[in-house]
């Protein structure tokens, strides 16, 4: 069957505030070739210390840094691989971006992408809010609502839920516990750019057990889930700038996230990963000390947004004895609704095969591709 795709719009409290929490291009006429301009504030002059990430512990009080904080732009990421009591395989990803507004008020987006690897179908539904509405208990749990969808981060550490499934098409609702130790990136978490600093960690492994529903039908779904958590003063400008994210779950239980990230000027700043052995270890990679290699091997246009992605990756860690095929299982899983248009990105499972010191590696990964899409014209700035 050839793959499809299905954009499921729904009712959305309002579109005022997708508009505020993600107006992060540049004011004016730009063209896709032009460097973004980094908007004031995005970098503490002098940097800001940044303070350890920090977990709960079980004990009343403890600071847990898997809640929300006080930050311009922060995100709950979470991307999968799930199959049915058939055997039937899904791919998922769920975000919640939450991004301060003009009045300095938090507002919420959700998106969920699902993908349907025997039919190759591709659906996509969101929900937007204005302010952070739920129930945030000190010591856990934090319930977030965006509009009829449900996230919560329990009082465990690595232990997480959502329910998006009010729709009759299309929806799921999984709970995750994690399975690994967290994953800081960049040693302590935290990353300086020149957009802006950010606290970056992942749980590379989280079991998902729940419910998806795709065409009116209920399957009862379980796998691996990866999960991104994100937050601090800085801004996602959009084409040119942009990043390729890979998060890679190889069969004999290892994890890698590679970031080859762009910067204002379209050029790659840098390169850089993370990699938990099977036995928990985390080790910091870096592109020249580790030799990273990460080349793409074609291309795909979106029909929808006309944004030209890479398609296909050979991807090399000199230090890890790693030369990796990154291939996606289905072309078309560009995630579009409930942003401007300009923050399109592509969000896709995919297969991985190669060699590790010589011997065969095989695994499952999910990709991010985001600052392909053109922004759009400012049309009063066109007359």
């Amino acid at each position: 069957m050839m793959p499809d795709r299905r954009r499921l719009r729904v009712s959305v409290f309002i579109w005022m505030a997708l508009t505020i929490a993600f107006a992060v291009l540049a004011a004016g006429c730009i063209t896709s070739v032009e460097p973004r301009s980094v908007p004031s504030g995005a970098s503490p002059d002098p940097t800001a210390t940044p303070a350890p990430i920090q977990f709960a512990t079980g004990t009343p009080g403890t600071p847990n840094d898997e809640f929300a904080h006080d930050a311009r732009l922060e995100w709950w990421y979470y991307s999968g691989h799930l199959d049915s009591e058939s055997g039937r395989e899904f791919g998922f990803h769920f975000v919640v971006f939450k991004a301060l507004g003009g009045t300095g008020e938090p507002n919420l987006v959700a998106q969920l992408g699902l993908l349907d690897v025997e039919t190759g179908e591709h659906f996509e539904l969101y929900r937007a809010r204005a302010g952070f509405t739920g129930d945030v208990d000190e010591d856990g749990p934090m319930t977030v609502d965006i509009d009829d969808w449900t996230y919560t981060v329990f009082a465990t550490a690595g232990s997480h839920g959502f329910n998006a499934a009010n729709d009759t098409e299309a929806g799921l609702s999984l709970q995750l516990e994690s399975t690994t130790p967290a994953m800081l990136h960049n040693k302590i978490g935290w990353l300086p750019t020149e957009t802006g600093a950010t606290y970056y960690y992942s749980r590379p492994r989280q079991s998902a057990v729940g419910e998806l529903t795709l065409g009116g039908e209920t399957f009862k779904v379980t796998g691996t889930a990866w999960f991104d958590h994100q937050w601090g003063d800085f801004f996602v400008l959009g084409k040119p700038a942009g990043w390729q994210w890979f998060a890679l779950h190889l069969d004999d239980g290892a994890s890698l996230m590679i970031t080859e990230s762009r910067g204002i000027d379209g050029e790659v700043a840098e390169t850089y990963g993370t990699y938990m052995s099977p036995s928990g270890e985390v080790r910091s990679l870096r592109q020249e000390a580790d030799g990273i290699r990460l080349a793409s091997e074609g291309e795909w246009t979106s029909p929808v947004t006309g944004a030209t992605y890479p398609s296909g990756w050979a991807l090399e860690i000199d230090s890890l004895g790693l030369d990796l095929t990154i291939v996606p299982v289905v072309s078309d899983q560009e995630v579009t609704l409930g942003l401007p248009a300009s923050s399109a990105y592509w969000e896709g499972k995919a297969s991985i095969g190669g060699s590790q010191n010589g011997e065969p590696v095989s695994g499952n990964a999910y990709v991010e591709l985001s600052g392909y899409a053109d922004p759009d014209p400012v049309p009063w700035l066109q007359r």
